[in-house]
């Protein structure tokens, strides 16, 4: 329903983008060895860069602008969760603790080799987020970028473990860091059993399972609930980490909004980017097209509830479950309608197992009475795809260089 080089043209340049900045080690731009690439960009779900109209009557005219499509940059720092003493000793910052109800989520306990190294942390049992969660002064923050003769601010966010480098007005242009640590083990416990899943599908193969399990995942600074205030500086925290003490509770209704969860700040969350980047790459032609057209129809259609990783999750288990002869290009068709049954049915059942970590339910925290009415509105996107997808791609105006680039 849309030309096959809109789903891949920005895909093949960023990802060839980024090799040749990595290539070249001296060049300004080139990222360390600790920065890694992360999400659609690097896995090939972006969504193609477009505009999207108010009505598909001006085509021509910046009046007709709704809002501008743009998949944004997303780079995580790898820390190494190991340092060296004064006896030049490898000693471990900390140990992991998996949550008993919820294994994607850990605490980080400080160890007594950390605590003889850094006497600071002495009465302090585990780390906040504040060790690694990037600064909220920014050099472009408030500074105003043009386009087209319109205005608008950069900003620098925290949305969950990352700041969010944002700019306002007609072109909005994102960009998203994040500092994480190694997790310090080969592999999370808990996450044992996607070594050894079976897997009737055949993906991903023994090879890619051992590929992933060789680039590890990560320990990134966000918890369950919402974080209700900005968190403390990193360097007042290191200065005195038991002042943080104090902020670090419980998930909690709050007073002032019982509708509201207080995220525990020394709760950090297991993250399997890597993996999940290695395992977009692999899929096929047909599964790749059917994810990029429900991000596009979620994006128009779906309210914030139904997150894309939530559609990633629920592809990658079909993906697992079902083989070649579901996914042709022949049912390329019925793959998008029953993608969509599946997601209605995860949102009627509040139940979406995470991949890595089936114990762990992604829709468990969110609200019931908002995940009913999202149920209700996939079925009817679902019961009418053809006119909703057709309405929706007659409203998006797609850059003509990427044909002419990359037909």
């Amino acid at each position: 329903m849309f030309p096959v080089e809109y789903v891949y043209a920005d895909w093949i340049f960023w990802q060839t983008d980024s090799k040749a900045r990595r290539a070249d080690s001296e060049s300004l731009t080139s990222p360390s060895e600790r920065d890694k690439d992360a999400g659609s960009r690097v896995e090939g779900f972006c969504i193609p860069q477009a505009f999207l109209m108010k009505s598909n009557i001006d085509q021509n005219t910046k009046l007709g602008l709704k809002e501008h499509w743009r998949p944004d940059s997303d780079r995580m720092t790898e820390n190494d969760p190991f340092v060296e003493n004064d006896d030049n000793k490898i000693i471990p910052i900390f140990t992991t603790e998996h949550a008993k109800d919820d294994p994607r989520y850990v605490k980080l306990r400080l160890t007594s080799e950390w605590k003889d190294l850094c006497p600071r942390y002495r009465n302090v049992s585990y780390l906040n987020h504040a060790f690694l969660l990037p600064s909220a002064d920014h050099a472009m923050v408030k500074a105003e970028k043009s386009f087209y003769g319109e205005s608008g601010k950069w900003s620098y966010s925290l949305h969950g473990p990352v700041r969010k480098l944002q700019s306002g007005g007609f072109v909005n242009d994102e960009a998203d860091d994040a500092a994480v640590f190694k997790y310090p083990d080969a592999w999370p416990e808990p996450a044992m059993e996607w070594l050894v899943r079976p897997r009737p599908s055949g993906w991903p193969s023994s090879e890619l399972v051992q590929e992933i399990f060789e680039s590890g995942c990560h320990l990134a600074p966000v918890g369950r609930g919402n974080r209700l205030k900005e968190p403390v500086d990193v360097f007042s925290y290191c200065r005195n980490p038991e002042a943080t003490l104090a902020n670090s509770l419980l998930p909690s209704v709050t007073e002032d909004s019982s509708d509201k969860w207080m995220m525990d700040e020394t709760e950090w969350r297991t993250s399997f980017s890597l993996g999940e980047n290695k395992l977009g790459k692999s899929v096929s032609a047909v599964q790749r097209h059917v994810m990029v057209l429900l991000k596009m129809i979620k994006k128009f259609y779906f309210p914030e509830v139904i997150s894309t990783y939530y559609l990633k999750n629920l592809l990658f288990w079909e993906c697992e479950k079902r083989g070649e002869v579901f996914w042709s290009e022949e049912n390329s068709a019925n793959c998008l309608l029953f993608m969509l049954d599946r997601l209605q049915e995860c949102l009627e059942s509040r139940h979406l197992p995470h991949y890595f970590m089936p114990q762990s339910n992604l829709l468990t925290f969110e609200d019931p009475s908002g995940l009913k009415e999202a149920a209700v509105q996939v079925a009817e996107v679902r019961c009418n795809i053809l006119s909703k997808t057709f309405n929706l791609l007659q409203k998006l105006q797609i850059p003509p260089f990427h044909s002419q680039t990359f037909l």
